[in-house]
Order: C-alpha cells, then structure tokens, then sequence
C-alpha cells in the first residue's frame, strides 16, 4: 500500500511540474521561425506588394536553411511556399506561381510522412489550377491526395474541389470502381519500385558527355589544376571508353572553347541523347576537404550545395532562369532515374578506384539546382571528380594515370545503370 502512495504521490509531482512548466520550455521551434511566422500573419492582414511577400518568403527560406536538425523545417518550406503564392495573385506572374507551386511539391516531396504533406499538395494544385489554369497538373495532386492520404485532413476537402473543377459531384459508387483510372504517383528511389525507362522498354545508346567550362572560363584553379583541362581530358578519354562498349558519344565540346550553360543544354536535345553527364572539378575554401561526388537537379540541402550550384550556374545569363529550374524539380520520373545513374557512377568510381590503389572519400549523391541539368528528359547527372583545393587530391588530378581511372569508373556506372535498365 505504502509503495502505491509513493508511485501515486510521483504521477501527481510529474504532472505538476508538466503543466507548471512555461510554454515556451516546450517550444522547439527556433525564434527566426516564429519571427517569420508573425511577419506572416502580419501581411494577411494588409495589403502588401509583391517584395513585401518575396522578404517574408526569404525568411522561411532561410530559416530551413539554417535548421537542418530541426524537426519541423517542413513547416518553414510549406510556409515559403504560402508566401510565394500570395506574392504571385499580387503579380500575376505564371513565373512566380510557378516558384510557389514548386516549393510545395519540394515539401510534399520531401517530407512525405509529415502531417503537412496533404495540405502541400492541395495548395500545389489550387496553384496549378487557378494562377496557372493548368488542370491536368491540379488534377495529378488531388489524386494523390486522395490515394495516400485518403484519412488527412485534407482528404475530403481535395475531393470536393475536385468535383467542383468537375463541375459535378462524383458519385460515391466511383470510388470502389475499377474501371477508374488512376495516375501511379511513386517516390523516387522507393525500394521494389520498376525503373519507368524499363518498363517503357527504353535503353541507352547515346550519352551526351559534357566537359565543364571552357575557353576563358577556366572553371576553378588552385595547386596547378585548371579545372576546363582536367573536364575535357577526362571526358575525352570518357568517350574512348563508352564507343568501345559500343555507345554512340557526343561531347558538348572538343577542344578550349567556351559553351554557354544554355547552348550545352540545346546540345543535348539536339543530339537526342539518353544519358547525361556533365564532368566537373571542385573546390572547397576548406582546403581539407576532398572527394568523389555526383550531382543531380534538385533543391540543394547544404550550404556547399547551395554555394556549387551559385559557381556552376554563373553563366546562365538571366535571373528567369531559376523558373526553367524550380519547374523541373518535380517528383518526376527523370529525377528517379537521375538518382539511380548517380548512384551508379558514385559506386563504380569509388570501387574502381580503391581497387587500383587510389581511394578517395565518398561525397555522396547530392541534390542542387544546376542550370546545365535542365532542360531535357534524360536522366542527367554532374560529376564532381575531385577538389582541386586539396594538394594531394590536385596532384592526382594532374596525372594522366589517375584521370584515365575516373573516366573507367565513371564509365563502369553508366554501364552498369544501362544493363540494370535490360535486365528488368
């Protein structure tokens, strides 16, 4: 009896101190995310213009950006999103709204089981659907909506803006029917899932190579490496290795001359490729840092990422550009088989090169917002073949020896991704 006392006098004390507790003990929250939560509220209750909603936007961006172990950044995404999205009723601009439409897929994408995924993907398609009169995209999401997250709050109210984009009400029989056809929304690189190319029956046969920079870009430049040699050299010797495997190769450029972001791009379509991969050399202001990494078109989770991407895409020309981007990373096929040729590359260089005395360390498969990866329906991945700011990784990249080991790396994984797709 006496311990029965004791255990009930402990659950009084801990409920005691739970509730006497202050509010803000509990809250997880970072202040910049609350701060940028008031500025929000504060402009639904005005009349702002469109740099009022863009500033409010670069707060929640940037709070995402600076929390990366905060539980709840798909908050600060989400609320990102809301901002560019009243920014784009202000504007009027199918570039803005598609900025915002972008941001919510990116956050639905990302944080699939988070309890603001469905209410994501519905403002994605009243985007789709009122700013940009896009139906069929509107459509894609409410589907979704309604197969994965049929018990959310949002469930029932996707359903019914549906029926009124139907401009009747769905009868109730239709949704136990077969006869319905349903549009097969699969995460990207979700375990047991069909690569879409092999079913389709698809296979590789021309790879469009493109070596970085050129001409008076000379890319980056430390310990003696410059870096739009080192791209060409092993992209030369690249397609040496893919025509003896019997693929048909292109190289955006041949010789030191300089390729716009844009025209490499037109390259590529032009020539009708399958497989896409840009060569490039790093650098680091940590001169520390060293490794293999290997890039596709997504949002950039790090600030180095972030800051690749700034570098690479300094050539695009106009700030229009970042739309062509936003609009492409999608949870799209494309960005499916891009990861599974990245992770390809990744591997087989790595091994590769450990095998033949020259291990470097794994830098992982990277998301980031190149310009040079859009554009084109091709898996498309950029190389990052070393750093150039580290000594020892800079007088690898200077022998012949070792750029005749990245290039058979690089090429085990993309012949390795292209027998993966006939297996199927």
């Amino acid at each position: 009896m006496v311990q029965k006392h004791h255990l009930f006098a402990l659950i009084c004390l801990a409920l005691c101190l739970l509730f006497c507790v202050p509010a803000q003990a509990f809250a997880a929250n970072p202040p910049d995310y609350e701060r940028a939560k008031a500025q929000l509220a504060r402009l639904k209750g005005s009349s702002p213009g469109a740099n009022s909603w863009q500033a409010c936007a670069d707060a929640f961006l940037e709070v995402y950006d600076n929390n990366p172990k905060w539980n709840l950044r798909v908050a600060a995404l989400f609320r990102c999103g809301v901002a560019l999205e009243e920014k784009a009723k202000v504007t009027k601009s199918s570039v803005d709204a598609k900025k915002a439409a972008a941001v919510y897929e990116q956050a639905a994408k990302k944080y699939p089981s988070s309890a603001l995924a469905d209410d994501a993907l519905f403002r994605a398609a009243v985007v789709y659907n009122e700013l940009l009169k896009d139906q069929k995209k509107a459509r894609v999401h409410l589907e979704h909506i309604s197969r994965r997250y049929s018990r959310a709050d949002h469930a029932k109210i996707a359903e019914e803006y549906r029926e009124k984009m139907d401009g009747k009400k769905a009868a109730s029989s239709k949704k136990g029917s077969g006869s319905e056809k349903k549009v097969n929304i699969e995460k990207p690189g979700r375990a047991g899932s069909h690569m879409l190319a092999a079913q389709l029956g698809l296979s590789v046969r021309t790879i469009i190579i493109d070596p970085g920079h050129g001409g008076r870009d000379p890319g980056a430049m430390h310990n003696g490496v410059v870096e739009r040699d080192v791209n060409l050299d092993v992209a030369q010797r690249l397609k040496k290795i893919l025509e003896k495997l019997g693929y048909k190769v292109h190289l955006t450029r041949s010789g030191n001359k300089g390729i716009s972001l844009a025209e490499r791009v037109r390259f590529s379509r032009r020539n009708k490729g399958d497989l896409f991969v840009s060569i490039h050399v790093n650098a680091a202001e940590n001169t520390s840092i060293s490794g293999l990494e290997t890039y596709i078109l997504d949002f950039a989770r790090t600030s180095s990422a972030s800051r690749l991407a700034m570098v690479e895409n300094a050539d695009s020309g106009r700030l229009g550009d970042m739309d062509k981007i936003l609009t492409e990373i999608l949870t799209g096929a494309r960005t499916s088989e891009s990861r599974r040729l990245a992770e390809n590359i990744q591997k087989s260089t790595l091994s590769y090169l450990k095998k033949n005395g020259a291990s470097t360390r794994d830098g992982g498969v990277k998301g980031a917002p190149f310009f040079v990866l859009v554009g084109s329906s091709m898996p498309s991945v950029l190389v990052e073949i070393g750093y150039c700011t580290n000594k020892s990784e800079a007088s690898r990249l200077k022998t012949s020896k070792h750029r005749q080991r990245v290039a058979q790396g690089i090429a085990n994984g993309i012949h390795s991704y292209a027998r993966s797709l006939l297996q199927k």
